[in-house]
């Protein structure tokens, strides 16, 4: 352990020396006739890897590709006068697009500006940004209008929309809640916050209490993407960005005050602008809301800070700070009986993210650091009595309050360094590799008792290649080689491959990504010391390989985006507790159990008018367990379905924007799907339900707007998780005051 930093450090160096001597190396003498360009969005979105084709005096065109913040360079040309052509679906070129070479540099910036269906850049599906035709991995993005528009109260809500992903919550907001992808269990996605794992050690992330506050973006990335990533990302990626300034906008002030049913209150204010080099987004929130059962009042404060410095115009830093305090009551499972009425659970989350950025024509590197801290406790003080399950007749045995006056500490932290290089070879390759050390720390345990305090080490080399093949193939390879702590040293690949069958504005892509993900223990499953838990140090890493195939077809000049995806997920040696001794109730963890998961993801967008935005997405998912640890639960038995995973979900959203203000509608249906009440009742299916949300604004006077919500309209009866009831018909109304450059 003792060496550590040392090899973390030798690792960084010498990732950051190969690029830097590949790069001198492609480097030579400029020769006339050099056009060095950029390839951006209307809103300064660099877009790397996209193919270029420069038409000039020659007979054969110059093929290259954007390199690390969408520039390129061209070197040897002839002398006269070039056109650029750019194929990207969902974008168009808004700039000239011709330059004269002479005897010196030539400069020719393209800039693109969004089609109807706007094509999306994502970040995290390969650590840069990339437009999403150019990638074979399925990855979806919500963007700052997407998030204002749909005016959800909790993340949940947005990730429910998203093809392939289903959630769940144990009542309201604030309350736990689990995010599944592709079939795969609530530990298998990486969730990054501004580029910082927030994951528990070993995968485990509540989705409960996390709001869409100052958010930017929200990317979904479906597939294992352990070749990035390391651990923690067997289904995907889950990706949010904290919202930022644009450079040079101009003061802006936000300020919310929102009321409604469920004793709804919501305040918020924030601040955005740039001043020279400086630009900045601040914003507080305070919520709270009685969620309409007992005991099930949430609270919580939040900040968000992202700041920017430019030191150059090749060298840029950014700080981002986050913080949520709150706290919620957790009155259990009312719908079988009684509420618990003294239980709560407390979460303080803080995060701290802090990046340096240098970019040049062919190489550009970044250096990072995060910090993520959550404390969670869970409080049950009073003894309130024996609980007596029942539902529709049937009656099960009393279960007794445990009660825990001191509570149940679960405080872990992630510390987080590294380094990436983005180099450009030749004119069709762009190389990204990286180094990443991390600490895991732990204080886990009834406070009670001592507690426990773990800590491991990670480390992680990855390479990824993503090279344009012909005119229209766009191949990204790469692996990680991941150094864990508690499993040891594994590998991990992926290939993604797009395959544009037809360009222009009625574009045909054809994608498909397949890869191996792996994932560490938890601390209490690799170093717990509990007589009823034994911690097992000699677990393996979960693992996961992941295919897909899907096709993108572009419509009415790009008007309608359509895309259909098949998948397959295997999850193999997957960690299970099952008990050594059933007399003294001593159990263990153990790698014996093996779930697949395969399915049809389908999705549409279309702007029928450029007021009118329809969105929709429909998932068929088959998931069954194949082999299972336990022998006493049927639930869990093999060939049964996988737990809390519909194999029908569909979704239907509409906006329609007026000249002072807008109109939107969401449909959400959630098919039947397999569940248990875990309280002797005997139940194992949970019914389907559809939910309506309905959103109005107005404009009222110059910057003041009204707002009007409606979450559930049709007051649906139902429970995503067995004996907890989903909150009936809410509505929420308020205004905002949206003045300045950042409205």
């Amino acid at each position: 352990m003792t060496q550590s930093p040392l090899i973390r450090l030798a690792a960084f160096l010498s990732v950051a020396t190969i690029l830097n001597a590949a790069a001198r190396a492609g480097e030579v003498a400029s020769p006339p006739g050099g056009l060095q360009g950029s390839v951006r969005t209307s809103d300064g979105r660099a877009l790397a890897g996209v193919a270029v084709e420069l038409c000039g005096p020659r007979a054969a065109p110059v093929r290259l590709t954007s390199g690390p913040d969408g520039l390129f360079e061209a070197r040897g040309l002839a002398a006269g006068e070039y056109q650029a052509r750019v194929d990207v679906p969902g974008l168009v070129l808004l700039s000239p697009a011709r330059a004269t070479v002479g005897h010196g540099e030539g400069r020719l910036d393209l800039v693109l500006a969004p089609a109807p269906v706007r094509e999306q850049v994502v970040v995290s599906a390969t650590r840069g940004e990339a437009t999403l035709s150019s990638l074979g991995v399925a990855s979806d993005v919500l963007d700052r209008e997407r998030i204002e528009e749909r005016d959800a109260t909790e993340l949940l809500s947005l990730l429910q929309e998203v093809p392939g992903v289903a959630t769940s919550r144990t009542g309201g907001t604030g309350l736990q809640g689990s995010a599944f992808i592709r079939g795969g269990e609530a530990r298998y996605a990486r969730v990054l916050v501004d580029g910082v794992p927030v994951n528990q050690p070993g995968g485990s992330f509540d989705f409960g209490t996390v709001l869409p506050f100052e958010l930017e973006r929200v990317e979904v990335v479906r597939g294992a993407a352990s070749s990035l990533y390391g651990s923690d990302a067997l289904a995907g990626v889950v990706s949010l960005t904290t919202r930022q300034a644009t450079p040079g906008e101009p003061l802006s002030l936000r300020a919310e005050a929102e009321g409604g049913s469920l004793g709804w209150q919501r305040y918020s204010g924030a601040s955005a602008g740039s001043r020279g080099p400086f630009d900045w987004n601040a914003g507080l929130q305070r919520l709270a809301t009685d969620n309409a059962q007992p005991n099930s009042h949430f609270e919580q404060t939040a900040i968000a800070l992202s700041s920017g410095w430019r030191f150059d115009e090749a060298t840029r830093g950014r700080l981002v700070a986050r913080f949520e305090d709150g706290s919620v009551g957790t009155p259990g499972q009312t719908a079988f009986g009684r509420p618990d009425l003294d239980a709560s659970f407390d979460r303080r989350d803080a995060l701290v993210s802090a990046s340096l950025r240098r970019a040049g024509t062919r190489l550009s590197q970044q250096l990072s650091l995060g910090w993520a801290e959550t404390r969670q406790l869970s409080f049950d003080p009073l003894d309130s009595g024996p609980f007596v399950p029942s539902w529709n007749g049937t009656t099960a045995d009393p279960i007794p309050d445990f009660p825990d006056p001191a509570g149940f500490q679960n405080q872990t932290a992630r510390a987080q360094a590294s380094y990436q290089g983005d180099l450009t070879l030749g004119s069709r390759h762009l190389l990204t590799a990286g180094a990443e050390g991390e600490r895991e720390t732990g204080a886990i345990g009834e406070r009670a008792q001592p507690l426990l305090q773990p800590h491991r080490t990670n480390l992680g080399l990855y390479l990824q290649d993503r090279f344009l093949l012909g005119r229209r193939a766009y191949l990204t390879a790469g692996g990680r080689v991941e150094r864990n702590g508690s499993y040891g040293t594994r590998a991990v690949p992926r290939l993604a491959l797009a395959l544009r069958l037809r360009g222009g504005e009625n574009a045909t892509t054809l994608r498909s990504s397949a890869g191996l993900g792996i994932k560490e223990p938890s601390f209490l499953e690799s170093y717990g010391v509990y007589s009823y838990a034994k911690g097992n140090p000699d677990l393996k890493p979960e693992r996961s390989a992941t295919f897909d195939l899907g096709l993108e077809q572009r419509l009415f000049g790009s008007r309608l985006r359509a895309s259909v995806t098949a998948f397959r997920h295997d999850y193999r040696d997957q960690i299970a507790y099952t008990l050594v001794d059933p007399a003294s109730f001593q159990g263990t963890y153990v790698n014996l159990a093996h779930t697949r998961s395969r399915g049809v993801e389908v999705e549409l967008e279309a702007r029928p008018l450029s007021a009118l935005r329809v969105l929709g997405q429909y998932t068929y998912q088959d998931g069954a367990i194949l082999e299972s640890p336990s022998a006493f639960d049927p639930i869990y038995a093999v060939g049964r379905p996988l737990l809390r995973r519909p194999a029908h979900q569909a979704s239907f959203s509409a906006a329609y924007d007026f000249p002072r203000g807008s109109l939107g509608a969401t449909v959400v249906y959630v098919g039947e799907r397999a569940d248990s009440d875990f309280v002797g009742l005997g139940l194992t299916t949970n019914a389907a339900y559809a939910r309506l949300d309905a959103r109005a604004r107005l404009q009222l006077l110059g910057p003041l707007e009204a707002v009007l919500a409606a979450d559930n309209l049709t007051g649906a009866r139902y429970q995503e998780v067995l004996g907890y009831p989903a909150p009936g018909r809410t509505v929420r109304a308020g205004l905002r005051l949206l003045a300045g450059g950042g409205r």
